[in-house]
């Protein structure tokens, strides 16, 4: 894969996150995907395969009645992709971090993008 192939499937799988897509989602993940988020360097979220990460985005779908990833630089690296990302959401519901329905979340981080058999097979979010 290159650097060109690397960013049209992380700009399609982002526009499915925008979207709610969670079919979208998957379509551009590997079977073997892993996935983990980190929040201050402490990994808040880790999943294994493509079963898990859908039962986890359709969960994380119900929680925003909006939610936003925009990519405000990419950068392609040793077979992997790295995409600054600001981020908006409002929540739906009470979260399990105890942020409340109503809230309105809005920060940058980034998210480091590694592919496999031209499907992204490990995603590492950063806030």
């Amino acid at each position: 894969m290159d650097a060109t192939q690397a960013e049209m499937l992380v700009d399609k799988y982002i526009e499915a996150y925008n979207g709610f897509d969670v079919p979208g989602m998957l379509a551009c993940l590997h079977t073997d995907v892993q996935f983990e988020h980190s929040t201050n360097g402490d990994v808040t979220v880790h999943l294994e395969g493509k079963d898990a990460f859908e039962a986890q985005a359709t969960r994380a779908a119900a929680w925003f009645t909006e939610r936003t990833q925009q990519v405000t630089a990419f950068r392609w690296h040793d077979e992997q992709a790295e995409a600054a990302i600001d981020y908006f959401a409002i929540t739906a519901t009470d979260l399990p971090n105890g942020v409340k329905a109503g809230t309105t979340l809005q920060f940058s981080g980034r998210s480091v993008f590694s592919f496999r058999d031209g499907l992204i097979a490990f995603i590492q979010d950063f806030s």
